[in-house]
């Protein structure tokens, strides 16, 4: 084989691999949004790297990094399912109950409604009117009293149900990973990732981009986009608040400064809008120390 048929080859064999990369982090993605939205971001971050840097060294190395996003992927994937799962089951067991009991309510006005209607069929009504009056009055205010519960006990049991739904929808929510608008890492997942650098006996570099000015939906997106692209694969992008963003940094704070500075530039300035308005986004940025974070 010809050296230029060997650099064909290896020119083939890269443009295979990071094919390949972008594949699989599109199926993460689209398998389980809720996990893979952010190992989507990930592989894609380590495949524009590795585009830019193709010795075999930076091969090598982004195979062991891929197996190890795959690894963790599959754990965390499982474990939302699961999840998901107990959720699901305890929703449809919680709503069971509620419509059994609202059933036997149903059987208990039914049956005390019957009572009334047996009763006015049999009821010798008097002649005399005023009489006749009251007797009916009598009887239009047990009819009444007998719908009116019907119908509280009908809004609370109806409430019960709304609540038990929301109830296993926040506790799915609590599951995610990816916060939803972005497909970054989401608040809690930061948090996790805190405590569990901290917990090994290090202590977390984190940086924070806060963004200034009209800050919509397509704006959060779009920086998001800007923010991730300018950090490395291991760096864990975070959507902190509708307004800030935070960097889990493998590094010095010295250096994670010295990167914030370098970035700004690229956050700051005019964003296009689909509607093709612009808006002009400020960022104040920088390291800041985790006891300064509201942890809730």
């Amino acid at each position: 084989m010809t050296d230029t048929e060997q650099l064909s080859a290896l020119h083939t064999a890269v443009g295979s691999y990071l094919s390949t990369l972008l594949a699989i982090s599109e199926c993460l993605g689209a398998a389980c949004p809720e996990v893979g939205a952010t190992y989507r971001h990930r592989l894609s971050r380590l495949r524009s790297r590795l585009a830019f840097d193709v010795t075999p060294e930076a091969m090598i190395e982004s195979t062991v990094v891929v197996e190890r996003e795959l690894a963790d992927y599959s754990k965390k994937a499982a474990q939302y399912l699961a999840e998901h799962a107990i959720q699901i089951r305890r929703a449809v067991e919680g709503l069971e109950t509620i419509v059994n009991s609202l059933a036997q309510r149903q059987d208990f006005y039914g049956a005390r409604l019957r009572q009334f209607a047996e009763q006015m069929q049999s009821e010798p009504y008097p002649t005399d009117a005023e009489q006749l009056s009251e007797v009916v009055a009598l009887q239009v205010s047990g009819l009444m009293g007998c719908v009116e519960s019907m119908g509280h006990d009908s809004q609370s049991l109806v409430a019960r149900m709304h609540a038990e739904l929301a109830g296993a929808s926040q506790r799915l929510r609590e599951a995610e990973i990816t916060d939803q608008l972005t497909g970054l890492i989401n608040r809690r997942e930061m948090q996790r990732r805190i405590e569990q650098s901290r917990a090994a006996g290090q202590e977390p570099v984190v940086l924070v981009f806060e963004l200034t000015g009209d800050v919509r939906d397509e704006v959060a997106q779009q920086a998001a986009a800007r923010i991730s692209s300018q950090f490395r694969h291991k760096d864990l992008v975070c959507r902190w608040t509708e307004r800030e963003f935070l960097v889990l940094f493998h590094g010095t704070a010295d250096i994670a400064q010295e990167r914030t500075e370098e970035i700004v530039p690229w956050i700051t300035g005019r964003y296009a809008l689909a509607n093709g308005e612009s808006v002009d986004i400020g960022v104040e940025a920088g390291v800041i120390a985790v006891h300064l974070l509201t942890m809730q």
